[in-house]
């Protein structure tokens, strides 16, 4: 689902939300900010993709990459299967299934946790408000 960075994101998805913005929301056919991510703003990406929020019941898969060959997802299907995601610490994190959210600017941002991927290997740069929250200890959730 795209939603344009620095969006506020429809009251019908959160409405006690009314000043939550979006960041991360790709999709092939928009353009997207293209930088590379301060290794300090994957870190507070990568922590806050530990505690996600509004988890769903299946995966979103990257729509940038190439469609998978069965074997290589195992017992899901090429169209809807985990992104994953190996942090600095060197876990796993199956992406596509939840969002994220980061305070940034007195304010509250909620990207897919596929954001994650985007940064890694897409080249995605968030919004400037969100790289400096997560540049600082506080701005992390």
């Amino acid at each position: 689902m795209y939603h344009e960075d620095e969006s506020v994101l429809t009251p019908r998805k959160w409405p006690w939300q009314k000043d939550t913005l979006a960041f991360g929301w790709l999709d092939p056919r928009h353009p997207f900010r293209e930088a590379p991510c301060p290794p300090e703003v994957r870190r507070g990406l990568e922590e806050a993709a530990r505690s996600p929020i509004d988890r769903t019941r299946g995966f979103h898969t990257c729509a940038f990459c190439p469609r998978p060959a069965p074997e290589e997802v195992g017992p899901w299907s090429p169209d809807f299967h985990p992104t994953e995601y190996t942090t600095k610490q060197g876990d796993t994190l199956h992406l596509g299934s939840a969002s994220i959210e980061v305070m940034a600017g007195g304010r509250r941002w909620v990207a897919p946790n596929l954001v994650l991927h985007y940064v890694a290997e897409h080249g995605y740069l968030p919004p400037a408000e969100v790289v400096a929250a997560l540049s600082t200890p506080m701005g992390r959730p």
